[in-house]
């Protein structure tokens, strides 16, 4: 019973202590955003209460939003950010996009396992798709980050599924499929034109092909395995209009 109280007491005693720093966290969260140089390159607010960090404001650079948001949660509880970033010299949706295709696609952590579609409306991006491990979701934000003229990110990036049976299953389906003849000068590249998911024994296909009959047969391998169900979303190079080709590889 002491002992418990005694627990209590520290708990309480530590969070009272905790509250009263709420000071000295927006002090050193603000130290952080100077030494980064963001005191001069953005206008940020930061207020804290009960350990909880706000940013609010305005940032010229999305790579700056992300830096401040990093800044205030080495030192915060939590941070909620409100930062609003203005572009100094807006571009287009179209050349935003371009550029994030571009990023993304050059990626050397970019491999046949990840399958990333990029959308802009507005200045935002919209990530769809997959990655191979949780770690790239993060990754492919920082990437992003130094696109100019960039708003947000909005990350709706799958991970790949991790179980030993999704795994066996993702190689065995891509295997399959880069070993038959349609496919085999494809073999072993990074940027292979069919992408395989593999989620709690579901298969998505996704990717542009040459023909239809490249595209069926890639649905029949993937049918051919104990998957549970196969959603066949590649398409044919021919039905995409040439100016939406690079961002047709996950949807």
């Amino acid at each position: 019973m002491k002992a418990a109280l005694a627990t209590l007491v520290t708990v309480l005693v530590a969070g009272a202590a905790f509250a009263g720093t709420d000071a000295e966290i927006r002090r050193k969260i603000e130290q952080r955003l100077a030494k980064a140089g963001l005191d001069k390159r953005a206008d940020i607010t930061v207020s804290v209460e009960d350990g909880v960090a706000r940013l609010g404001g305005v940032a010229l650079r999305y790579a700056d939003l992300r830096e401040a948001d990093r800044a205030a949660r080495k030192e915060a509880r939590s941070v909620v950010n409100t930062l609003r970033v203005v572009p100094e010299t807006p571009r287009s949706d179209k050349a935003i996009r371009d550029e994030a295709e571009d990023v993304v696609l050059g990626w050397v952590r970019y491999g046949a396992f990840d399958a990333v579609a990029v959308d802009v409306a507005d200045g935002v991006a919209s990530l769809h798709g997959w990655v191979d491990n949780p770690y790239k979701k993060t990754e492919v934000e920082d990437l992003l980050a130094g696109v100019d003229g960039l708003r947000d990110v909005h990350n709706d990036l799958r991970v790949q599924g991790f179980s030993t049976g999704d795994q066996r299953l993702l190689r065995e389906i891509h295997l399959r499929i880069y070993r038959d003849p349609l496919f085999e000068r494809w073999a072993n590249l990074p940027d292979p034109p069919v992408r395989v998911f593999v989620e709690k024994g579901r298969v998505t296909l996704a990717g542009t092909v040459g023909s239809n009959v490249e595209r069926v047969t890639a649905g029949t391998i993937a049918r051919s395995t104990l998957a549970f169900s196969v959603n066949n979303q590649v398409l044919v190079e021919s039905d995409v209009p040439s100016g939406d080709r690079k961002k047709d590889d996950a949807s």
